[in-house]
């Protein structure tokens, strides 16, 4: 049977096409509007919902797609050759699937698109339909792929029966969604949200046990997993290391500046334009260092100052950005963003916060991209600390109401404010000024 006849295969053979990944994974918002003459909290849940279901595929998250429905594209080619092959495995006493398939881990700074790569996968598929074989048979329903989220609760037992649609022993349950996967054309399995499986370090055999058995089912199949689960994973034997953790794909923050994340910018302003002013292109790196590149911080963000300037009538800009970036509201998302930046720079993990770091070995040109932009970032900010750490009180007012002329947009004619030299700073300025240089960071 040609591929293109093939019904297993045909279903992903346009998956191929990176052109046509993006145009149906991209998830497009009407802009919301009224939203001034809604109540503040109301208008925080539409913006929110909004940027929650907003998605620009950047080319990261293409290039990943594409290796998922390269995946099932393959499974489909080499488990379904023709109608023949089909009906042998489905009268087989077992089910022809392999007996164990290494998985694909998907890991990645918690709240930079993990799950919604997931849903972009469910998006990007074709209608399910149904295949007829012969006469003798009714028609095979073709199903997509299948989908787990756990939680604290899940045993191996209730996942796998989710799976089966029936109780039973694990080995039977296991035997018995591989007889189903098969019949059905399943051609991947996600699993999503095993942190939650780990709430202690004996909770470590309990995942691996989890994840190993999906592996039984003799799909291909990915799981999502944050920095945290991945450092307990590579506690474990070193066959469970070469099981579960040998393929592995790292999604990182988009780089700074890149067209993809100002896109994503974009798209995120565009749910909201009569509320959002800020500037994607030239706030761009600006809003790299408040979110570290993460979009859920970055949503976080927008929501955060839609609650503090919408009573009074404000637009979202950059200032305005910067505000809530240094208020308590955003405080659990700044001290991580800055970490993020202290950490990348030093190249070593933060002692208190190793689930913000890779434990796993990244591309070096995206590591490299990010380490110049973290390092350029604080260079800047530390002269701009040393200069006015440097100035008495006059010369300080002098320099800050140059600031204040130079930040109007649009004027016709520049005003130079001198920075006179009456004396130099003091002692106890000079304290003063060290012990500010040492709050800015």
């Amino acid at each position: 049977m040609k591929l293109s006849d093939n019904p297993w295969v045909s279903r992903y053979a346009p998956l191929l096409d990176r052109q046509i990944i993006k145009e149906r994974a991209t998830v497009v918002v009407p802009d919301i509007r009224g939203l001034r003459t809604m109540s503040t909290e109301l208008a925080c849940k539409k913006v929110e919902n909004a940027l929650e279901t907003v998605f620009y595929p950047t080319n990261q998250c293409i290039d990943i797609l594409h290796r998922f429905a390269d995946a099932a594209f393959a499974h489909c080619a080499t488990t379904y050759p023709d109608s023949h092959a089909f009906l042998r495995g489905i009268y087989s006493e077992k089910s022809p699937l392999s007996n164990f398939e290494v998985p694909i881990l998907l890991t990645g700074l918690a709240g930079t698109g993990k799950s919604q790569l997931m849903k972009a996968f469910q998006r990007i598929q074709a209608a399910e339909k149904s295949v007829c074989i012969d006469t003798n048979h009714a028609p095979f329903d073709l199903k997509g792929p299948w989908n787990i989220t756990v939680d604290a609760r899940n045993s191996l037992k209730a996942m796998l029966s989710t799976l089966a649609s029936s109780e039973g022993m694990t080995k039977d349950l296991i035997e018995r969604c591989r007889k189903i996967a098969f019949r059905d054309g399943i051609a991947l399995l996600h699993a999503d949200e095993f942190q939650f499986a780990t709430s202690s370090e004996k909770a470590n055999a309990l995942v691996t046990q989890m994840l190993l058995s999906l592996g039984l089912i003799g799909l291909p199949w990915v799981y999502n997993a944050n920095y945290s689960l991945v450092r307990r994973i590579m506690k474990r034997p070193e066959e469970d290391l070469q099981r579960l953790a040998s393929n592995y794909i790292v999604l990182l923050p988009e780089a700074p500046g890149s067209d993809d994340w100002i896109n994503t910018l974009k798209a995120q302003r565009a749910v909201a334009t009569e509320l959002l002013t800020f500037d994607p292109k030239n706030d761009a790196s600006d809003l790299h260092i408040y979110t570290a590149g993460r979009k859920r911080a970055m949503k976080q963000l927008i929501v955060q100052t839609i609650r503090r300037v919408h009573p009074t009538g404000g637009t979202i800009d950059i200032k305005a950005l910067k505000r809530t970036y240094l208020s308590t509201d955003y405080a659990a998302y700044r001290n991580e963003s800055e970490i993020i930046l202290s950490q990348t720079i030093q190249n070593k993990p933060d002692s208190e916060r190793p689930d913000l770091w890779c434990p796993l070995p990244i591309p070096k040109g995206l590591a490299v991209t990010f380490t110049e932009f973290a390092t350029e970032q604080r260079n800047e900010r530390l002269a701009d600390a040393e200069l006015k750490a440097s100035l008495n009180k006059d010369e300080r007012d002098g320099l800050n109401a140059l600031l204040k002329t130079t930040s109007k947009a649009n004027k016709s004619a520049g005003k130079v404010v001198p920075i006179r030299r009456n004396a130099p700073p003091t002692a106890d300025e000079l304290k003063q000024n060290a012990n500010w240089i040492k709050d800015q960071f």
